[in-house]
């Protein structure tokens, strides 16, 4: 009244807009992003044998593809989860989503396999940079009551990017060749560019990094695009964060420290799991070793993937969306740690079925179980990473402990290779040792979140 300008706190101004058309946008915008990380690393998976005859690959070339996409993404992450912290979500993720786009399609007319290691370099540097922030970014434009919807969302698109990638793979690989199918798993992407042209940046951002004025234009785009007037004189008001994106503040505080340790190591013991798998399942049904006592399977190194396997590990995929759509419900009625616990204990025990290998159908169905239980405790982490850590510095935790997930992919990776034709029953041992790692960090957690920093800033 008077002129004079209504002032109100954020959280109270996204109470008031709600839920609607404005954070349907966001959370598709965090699907298509999310998507685009795990479509790259399935989809090195299933073309390797198809690049490795048409340029006929040494073990160590073929080696150096994938894992160079894994140390350039985890580096990416580091660098970028503490960029986004500085300089903002929605700029970081616009520059490394078009450039995504762009190596793509490098990659997919690459001449020879040096211009194809570069171009997919590039997309480990791109997507690195876009998980580590999209996670973030999911949770930061809705009311409280639905912020941990957002790692949902994101989760659930880097799941569906593994099955529709060996989906696609199944429909396209062997009739229009690997390049086209590149270009097809790509495309998804393209709409996540636009809208992040289109939609603002993070509100939660600006305000901690002081912009109120950019904070209110926001608001007031949410505000119309979900049909809620705010007050024409409002002005919002913001809690400036101290330092923005500081390493020091997670890494040398007691009260980040722990959680930061603890969590890094359990991602990086889940995805050397996941990535493990995901190379092991194609090289296990084209050497079809099960049923053959455990001999080392024979070294046909350029046989392509059958319809047959491409379809079974589309269907094996599907576990992982079971799973982490599972760990958000059940989440939300029994909290985050016994949950976290009880899974890893049962992700060692199922590994140990793998031991009686009868055929690819059993080692299918094992896997597929594996891949719930898996995607289960990377969604348990993933709700848990956002709701330890304060706005100013929640990207650079994001940023570290996503790093250290593809750390451990480079390690899986490796060590599936390195160790697959000799033994595949020693690969499954590293697999059961490597839970139980990640069993013991879950133990040692002894911090119930359930959405504290995450609604609190």
């Amino acid at each position: 009244e008077g002129g004079e300008d209504e002032e109100w706190e954020l959280n109270k101004v996204l109470e008031t807009i709600g839920l609607g058309p404005a954070q349907y946008v966001f959370w598709t915008i965090s699907f298509l992003i999310a998507y685009s990380d795990y479509a790259e690393l399935t989809l090195i998976a299933i073309i390797i044998p198809y690049i490795r005859c048409e340029w006929n690959l040494s073990k160590e070339f073929e080696a150096t593809i994938t894992i160079s996409i894994f140390l350039i993404y985890a580096a990416s992450a580091l660098v970028c989860g503490k960029l986004s912290d500085i300089y903002g979500r929605r700029r970081v993720m616009s520059i490394t989503t078009i450039v995504l786009i762009l190596a793509a399609v490098g990659a997919a007319t690459a001449y020879n396999k040096f211009v194809f290691l570069v171009f997919r370099s590039i997309t480990g540097a791109c997507i690195g940079a876009n998980f580590a922030t999209v996670v973030v970014y999911s949770t930061e434009f809705s009311p409280n009551k639905y912020r941990t919807v957002g790692p949902l969302i994101s989760i659930l698109g880097s799941y569906a990017s593994m099955f529709a990638v060996n989906l696609m793979g199944w429909l396209f690989l062997n009739s229009l060749g690997w390049r086209w199918l590149i270009i097809i798993i790509t495309i998804p992407v393209v709409p996540a560019f636009i809208l992040l042209i289109i939609m603002p940046e993070s509100p939660r951002y600006l305000c901690v990094s002081g912009q109120s004025d950019r904070a209110l234009e926001a608001v007031k785009l949410m505000a119309k695009l979900n049909r809620v007037e705010l007050p024409d004189n409002l002005k919002v008001y913001c809690h400036q964060g101290a330092e923005l994106g500081s390493f020091k503040t997670v890494l040398g505080s007691d009260v980040y420290r722990k959680p930061t340790i603890l969590l890094s190591v359990m991602y990086f013991a889940n995805i050397f799991i996941e990535t493990g798998v995901l190379v092991f399942l194609p090289l296990a049904f084209i050497s079809n070793f099960c049923g053959h006592n455990g001999a080392p399977p024979a070294r046909n190194r350029c046989s392509p993937l059958s319809q047959d396997d491409l379809w079974k590990l589309s269907v094996s995929a599907v576990g992982s969306l079971v799973g982490c759509t599972a760990a958000y419900f059940v989440a939300m009625s029994f909290g985050r740690l016994k949950p976290l616990r009880a899974s890893n204990v049962l992700q060692i025990l199922v590994f140990t079925a793998m031991f009686i290998c009868v055929n690819n159908l059993y080692l299918f169905g094992i896997a597929s179980a594996v891949k719930i239980i898996n995607a289960f405790v990377c969604m348990m982490i993933w709700l848990i990473v956002p709701e330890s850590f304060p706005t100013m510095i929640r990207n650079t935790a994001t940023g570290i402990v996503n790093s250290s997930g593809k750390v451990g992919a480079v390690a899986g990776t490796a060590m599936v290779y390195l160790l697959f034709y000799a033994s595949p029953f020693a690969v499954i041992c590293c697999f059961i040792l490597i839970s139980a790692i990640s069993c013991g960090c879950s133990f040692a957690f002894d911090k119930e979140t359930n959405d504290a920093l995450l609604t609190e800033t």
